[in-house]
C-alpha cells in the first residue's frame, strides 16, 4: 500500500497547478459547508432560545381535553331520568378555581414555578392611533422566574410594574407603532367592552418580532377585569420547570390530573420550528451542490493525469502492477485531494464563522427574529461532517478515472500503437 501513496503523491506534486485548483474547489466546498452549517445550527438553536425565553415551559389552557365529560348518571342503566337543574352554558374559557389548579401542579415532580395568567386580544387607543395587541395578565414578581420577559427591558424598570396597578409593559415595535414612550398615557378597549386607562411604565425587545409587535404586559386583575373573568379564574396557568426538555412528560401527566388541556412549549412552537428546520435543510441542500462542484473539478484533473501519464501507467502494468494496483493509486489521488481540501476548508471556515458572526446586521422590523449579529455555532462534528464529505465525493470522483487507467493495454502503449 505504500508504494501506491508514494506513486500518487508524486503524480500529484507533479502537476501542482491542476492539483492546485482540484485542492481549491475542494476546499471552498469543504468550507462553505461548514459556515452553512454553523450558521442554519446557529439560528435554530436562537429560535429555540428566545421562544423558551419568552414562554413558559408547560401551559395549562381553559379547554377541556376531547372525551371530558364534565358530569356523569349516577344511574346508567335507568331508562328515565329527573333533571335537576338547567345546563349552564360555559361561555367563556378559562381555568377555574385557580388556586387549587396551582396547588395540585406545585405537587407534581420537577416543577419549579406556578403562575396563572390572562390573555386576551385587546385594542390600545392613543389618541387617534388604534393598535391591536396581545394583553398578558401576569404576577409580576413571578415573571422573572417564568419568562425572560423581564430581563429584555430596553426602557424603564420592570419593578415599576408591581408598584404601578394601571401599569403596562411594552414590546417597542408596538410602542413605535402607538407613538408613545415610558410616561405615556394611553387605554385599552377589552372584549368584554370596558376601556381602562394605562400607564406606560417599561419597553422590551425580545428578539421575537411577533411578541414584540403585539405584547402589552399588565397585572393580573386588571387583565381579569378587562376580560371579564373573576379572581379566581386565569386563561392560563404557566408552569416552569427544573428541565425544560421534560415539558411533554410533564404535560402529559398535567393533563390527566387536571382534566384541562395542557401544552408543552414544543407543541406551541412544533410548526414555527418545523418551518425554520426545513428552510435551513434546503439551504444546507444548496450548498452541497458546490461540494458535488468540486468533484467534477478533481474528476477532469484526473482524467487529465491519465491521458497525460499514459506510458506511466503502461511502464507500471508491464513492471508488474495489476489492474487493481492501478486503480488504487487514482482512488488514493482522489482522497488525497479530499483530505487536503477539507483541511484548507477547515481553515477557512472557521475564519468565516468568526467573520461572519462579527458582521452588524438588522432585517428590519418585519423580519422573525432581529439580532444586532447572525448567531453562529462552532461544532467538532460540522468539521467532521466536512471531511468525511469530501474524502468519499473525491474519491467517488476517481472511480471513473481510475478505471480509465486500468483499461489501458501497456503493450500497444509500449509499441506506439496507442
Amino acid at each position: 500500500m505504500r508504494p501506491l501513496f508514494r506513486i500518487a503523491e508524486a503524480q500529484l506534486l507533479g502537476r501542482p497547478r491542476q492539483a492546485l485548483v482540484a485542492l481549491t474547489s475542494v476546499a471552498i466546498g469543504s468550507g462553505m459547508l461548514i459556515v452553512t452549517l454553523s450558521l442554519t445550527a446557529g439560528l435554530s438553536r436562537d429560535f429555540v432560545v428566545k421562544t423558551t425565553e419568552t414562554s413558559p415551559h408547560v401551559e395549562v389552557l381553559g379547554r377541556r381535553p376531547p372525551g371530558w365529560r364534565p358530569e356523569r348518571l349516577a344511574h346508567p342503566g335507568e331508562d328515565v331520568f329527573a333533571l335537576t337543574r338547567h345546563h349552564q352554558p360555559d361561555e367563556k374559557q378559562a381555568v377555574r378555581d385557580v388556586a387549587g389548579v396551582t396547588a395540585a401542579l406545585s405537587r407534581m415532580p420537577g416543577v419549579r414555578l406556578v403562575s396563572p395568567a390572562v390573555d386576551a386580544q385587546v385594542v390600545l387607543l392613543y389618541g387617534t392611533v388604534r393598535r391591536a395587541a396581545a394583553l398578558s395578565g401576569v404576577i409580576a414578581a413571578d415573571e422573572p422566574l417564568v419568562t425572560a420577559v423581564p430581563s429584555k427591558v430596553v426602557a424603564g424598570s420592570w419593578d415599576d410594574l408591581a408598584r404601578t396597578a394601571d401599569g403596562v409593559v411594552m414590546g417597542r415595535s408596538l410602542a413605535r407603532a402607538l407613538g408613545v414612550q415610558v410616561g405615556a398615557h394611553l387605554a385599552a378597549l377589552g372584549p368584554a367592552g370596558g376601556e381602562v386607562p394605562l400607564r406606560v411604565v417599561a419597553l422590551v425587545a425580545t428578539g421575537l418580532s411577533r411578541i414584540d409587535k403585539t405584547l402589552a404586559v399588565v397585572n393580573l386583575p386588571l387583565a381579569q377585569g378587562l376580560a371579564g373573568l373573576g379572581t379566581d379564574q386565569a386563561t392560563i396557568v404557566r408552569v416552569k420547570l427544573d428541565d425544560a426538555l421534560r415539558a411533554p412528560e410533564v404535560a402529559r401527566a398535567a393533563q390527566g390530573r387536571l382534566d384541562y388541556v395542557c401544552r408543552s412549549w414544543q407543541e406551541k412552537s412544533a410548526a414555527s420550528v418545523e418551518a425554520f428546520e426545513r428552510q435551513n435543510r434546503i439551504t444546507l441542500v444548496l450548498v452541497l451542490f458546490t461540494t458535488l462542484v468540486a468533484a467534477f473539478g478533481v474528476a477532469n484533473v484526473l482524467v487529465q493525469q491519465v491521458s497525460d501519464k499514459r506510458r506511466d501507467i503502461a511502464i507500471l502494468r508491464a513492471a508488474g502492477f495489476p489492474r487493481g494496483a492501478v486503480i488504487g493509486i487514482y482512488l488514493i489521488e482522489g482522497a488525497l485531494l479530499g483530505v487536503a481540501g477539507a483541511a484548507c476548508g477547515w481553515v477557512a471556515g472557521s475564519v468565516l464563522i468568526r467573520v461572519v458572526a462579527a458582521i452588524p446586521v438588522d432585517f428590519g422590523e418585519n423580519a422573525v427574529m432581529r439580532n444586532e449579529h447572525l448567531q453562529m455555532v462552532e461544532e467538532p462534528h460540522f468539521y467532521l461532517i466536512a471531511l468525511v464529505l469530501s474524502v468519499v465525493v473525491c474519491t467517488i470522483a476517481a472511480v471513473a478515472p481510475a478505471r480509465r487507467a486500468a483499461r489501458l493495454e501497456p503493450t500497444a502503449i509500449l509499441r506506439g500503437e496507442r
